[in-house]
């Protein structure tokens, strides 16, 4: 999903690494080496933000919320 939201926005990954503070090299290693194995949440936000997508495709879990 990642790969295919950098092409529709005619970005890079080094691109998309950089747009989310991190060495060009980040978002690669991600995606192809699992590495690192969960996002942080500053670096998860940054990255759906710039995608257009809701965190929770990257990996966030679904807030708990109680029973009504």
């Amino acid at each position: 999903m990642v790969r295919a939201r950098v092409e529709a926005r005619g970005i890079s990954l080094a691109a998309l690494s950089r747009m989310i503070g991190r060495n060009e090299a980040f978002v690669q290693q991600w995606l192809e080496q699992g590495t690192p194995r969960k996002l942080d949440e500053d670096d998860r936000l940054r990255m759906a933000m710039a995608l257009d997508v809701d965190e929770v495709s990257l990996g966030a879990r679904m807030p708990w919320r109680p029973v009504a």
